[in-house]
């Protein structure tokens, strides 16, 4: 915000809950289809491979959508309101990237680390 010379408002304070559910929105989807494809049996590379192959598209366009609706702020003759809208730009590119390349490194990591368990029906909490 400092080296684009946007002032801190109420309306940009609110901005870091919107980013972390559209962010928490992504690396969900891409997680659970991972771990999808891994409990088919297939290894952490295919998984991830069919994950970016198939969520990523919905994930693109759900950031697209949601990018083009904020740049219409943009044109906005009230400050805080192009701020605001220039801002959250940023932030849903930056949880884009994060969620697209960042989150399948991070499963391929852990994956040798964490043993993924099918829970029966049974075994669920909650009936």
């Amino acid at each position: 915000m400092y080296l684009l010379d946007i002032k801190y408002t109420p309306l940009t304070a609110t901005l870091g809950a919107l980013i972390i559910g559209i962010g928490t929105e992504f690396t969900i989807l891409i997680m659970e289809r991972f771990y999808e494809e891994r409990r088919k049996g297939r290894n952490s590379r295919e998984a991830i491979m069919i994950t970016n192959r198939k969520t990523g598209k919905a994930i693109l366009a759900s950031a697209f959508t949601t990018i083009g609706g904020f740049s219409a702020l943009l044109i906005s003759d009230f400050v805080i309101l192009s701020n605001f809208g220039l801002m959250t730009l940023i932030n849903i590119s930056l949880a884009l990237f994060s969620s697209i390349a960042v989150m399948p490194a991070i499963l391929i990591i852990l994956d040798r680390f964490v043993k993924i368990r099918h829970v029966g029906e049974n075994e669920l909490p909650v009936k």
